[in-house]
């Protein structure tokens, strides 16, 4: 053989090893590992929607089952109470990813050497497959040395060591997978909510109107929906009483009550303090007494100044571009170019003041109103307006100014198509509309609107 055939011959073999370390490396060695790794797990293929039952056992407790219907878990033992689905699930998952740590003894072991005779706790899966066996795990004694416990499969005579989070997971009581929301429902099908002398009721069209000491006003309907959304999720700290008996100072706390289109109703009572945080709360005409959480008793106290829109205008600050004022002091216009404000056709004095436009607008953004009024108390003659627009052109608000009152100014708003009483410095601070002369033959500076 030449050595020119000799050294294709190397190159050959040495490309072909290449090839099949590179094939072990890259693709069989991880499979392998990986494989390796799942022949470890002790309930292999295991979620929570091949289940259909679940018994947890902890020894000195009574016996925790759950059994899911309709894609909903629950407790039936040792109350029957509606189990928390996102806890479930957690659960299994954490039970799903458990390995065998290390095998002990592989057969003929002596059960007492590890508390098995006798198991601490243990776990057993019914799946939902017809036919398949229940799956059962049991938890001895801690190991001495490492965060592992002593565990073996119900059928198989193995001794193994588990994480101790695996056995701690599976020792869970019934109150730990309870549900605890005092109730459930969809915050967009409640059309009328009461708590205290507030009243809310939701409009063919979805607005809401707020309804205190006789007075109807508007509501804010992002407000509304935020506090029913709150309301939707509130939780308990935990189920004191399942059959509602005892004392928890329910009878003549204050209530919030929810009606629905189709007639139905929810009232929530609140009852006195629990300790070491928190209040008895309870759905009237259901059983269970919850403890819920010092911070929820805000839900009770919401006033119409938390809901009520009293935003005296309807002005968004991003949205504004233009904005033009006309008065006695004649017409001021002013433009945002390349988010810098500034003057149309109005020259500034060396010696005045810059002027703060995005702090003008902003004023009428957030000016509340200090009194309602009827849309027929509009100004007949206004002294001043202002209406602001947008890049496009857009009219985005105009308001009208008349007299002045004792709490401030009447105004009338015609995106809101209302008057109301605002406060009076929503003028102030605007230059002339021609700017001051400084020269010695100035003739009189123009007097502010």
């Amino acid at each position: 053989m030449s050595s020119g055939r000799r050294t294709l011959v190397a190159v050959g073999i040495a490309l072909a090893l290449g090839l099949a370390y590179w094939g072990w490396v890259k693709q069989l060695q991880p499979r392998r590992d990986k494989a390796k790794e799942d022949a470890k797990l002790i309930f292999p293929g295991t979620d929570a929607a091949s289940l259909k039952s679940i018994l947890l056992r902890k020894k000195g407790a009574l016996d925790v089952r759950l059994v899911k219907g309709e894609g909903q878990w629950r407790l039936v033992a040792p109350i029957q109470a509606p189990a928390d689905n996102a806890a479930v699930e957690a659960l299994v998952s954490q039970l799903a990813d458990a390995k065998r740590e290390e095998v002990v003894v592989e057969k003929d072991a002596d059960l007492r050497d590890f508390a098995l005779d006798q198991p601490s706790g243990g776990v057993t899966f019914e799946p939902t497959s017809p036919g398949a066996k229940p799956q059962a795990l049991f938890f001895g004694m801690d190991a001495p040395a490492g965060a592992q416990a002593y565990a073996m499969l119900d059928g198989r005579s193995e001794v193994f060591l588990t994480g101790l989070g695996v056995k701690s997971s599976a020792l869970k009581d019934a109150g730990d997978l309870r549900d605890k929301s005092p109730w459930s429902f969809d915050p967009n099908l409640v059309s009328a909510l009461r708590v205290g002398a507030m009243a809310l009721s939701k409009g063919k069209d979805g607005s809401w109107t707020v309804t205190q000491a006789g007075v109807a006003e508007p509501g804010r309907n992002a407000a509304v929906q935020a506090w029913l959304q709150q309301l939707g999720g509130l939780k308990a700290l935990s189920v004191p009483s399942e059959d509602g008996k005892g004392r928890f100072g329910l009878g003549a706390g204050p209530r919030l009550e929810l009606s629905f289109g189709d007639g139905a109703r929810l009232t929530l009572v609140k009852g006195g303090a629990a300790k070491p945080s928190g209040f008895y709360a309870q759905v009237l005409g259901q059983k269970p007494v919850f403890i819920l959480p010092a911070a929820s008793e805000a839900q009770f106290k919401k006033s119409a100044g938390d809901l009520a829109d009293r935003d005296a205008f309807q002005v968004l600050p991003e949205q504004v571009d233009r904005f033009e004022l006309s008065g006695p002091a004649g017409p001021l216009r002013a433009t945002k170019k390349l988010g810098v404000w500034g003057w149309d056709g109005r020259a500034t004095a060396a010696d005045e003041k810059p002027f703060d436009f995005a702090g003008f607008v902003g004023r009428f953004a957030g000016a509340q109103l200090l009194k309602r009024l009827p849309a027929s108390q509009r100004p007949a003659k206004p002294a001043a307006s202002v209406t602001f627009f947008s890049q496009a052109g857009t009219v985005l608000e105009k308001a009208e100014f008349g007299g002045r009152s004792g709490q401030g100014q009447l105004v009338y708003s015609n995106a809101k198509r209302a008057a109301c009483v605002a406060a009076s410095n929503l003028l102030e601070g605007l230059p002339p509309a021609q700017a001051r002369a400084t020269s010695s033959t100035a003739t009189a500076a123009v007097k502010q609107p």
